[in-house]
């Protein structure tokens, strides 16, 4: 697939099929797969808890350090993103920053990451492919139900509360909507086509766009 590995960010709306999509894509690609930031269980827990996002929202300062312990005592995939003996100050920037540097560093190696805003950190990568898993709530909701055994009312209360919690991430973070398509190179409703055709679809893309990369290169050495 050339000299490069591959790098593809994967944003995905609750019950849009990112978990399931995420991994398997990573697994075809030989590359580290990167989940979110924010797990459909901890956004849940942040919507039953409003004072963890006024804080953030209201105090950045305080919030995000507030945030940063909430996640780390969660333990659900966030300590990768700040060290253990992390010393620095939990202020937007720098939170932001550190983010940014990881993702970078990784994406230097290959990665497939879900979420975490990748798609506007590694906007300017050469190379890196970014997606998005979306579809209509009614049908997001009806596929959860189906795949995760969830009742309808608990559906739609996560559905809510999960993409409300992502959409403040990258609001916040980057003052951009996750839902602009502006952002991505390739866009499917997931509940439309099937999780498993999804990620053949996205390494087809990745593969082609290689295999153009690599055209481009011969063409120029030949000129």
């Amino acid at each position: 697939m050339g000299a490069d590995k591959p790098v593809v960010t994967i944003s995905a709306a609750y019950g849009a099929g990112g978990g399931f999509v995420g991994p398997r894509v990573a697994e075809r690609l030989d590359v580290r797969f990167w989940d979110r930031a924010i797990p459909a269980s901890v956004a849940a827990e942040l919507a039953e808890r409003p004072e963890e996002v006024l804080a953030i929202e209201d105090d950045l300062s305080r919030g995000i350090s507030h945030w940063v312990s909430f996640f780390s005592a969660a333990g659900m995939g966030w300590a990768p993103m700040l060290p253990l003996d992390w010393q620095g100050p939990c202020d937007e920037a720098s939170y932001k920053d550190h983010i940014g540097w990881v993702l970078r560093r990784e994406a230097d190696h290959g990665a497939v990451f879900l979420g975490r805003g990748a798609a506007i950190v590694l906007a300017d990568h050469p190379g890196a492919l970014h997606v998005r898993l979306d579809g209509p709530v009614g049908r997001r909701i009806a596929q959860v139900m189906d795949l995760g055994g969830l009742d309808e009312r608990i559906a739609r209360r996560a559905q809510h509360q999960t993409d409300t919690a992502r959409h403040r991430y990258v609001h916040r973070l980057y003052h951009a909507d996750v839902a602009d398509h502006r952002l991505y190179h390739l866009w499917i409703d997931a509940t439309a086509v099937p999780l498993a055709t999804c990620v053949d679809i996205i390494v087809s893309a990745v593969q082609g766009r290689d295999q153009l990369r690599q055209l481009g290169t011969d063409d120029h050495d030949r000129a």
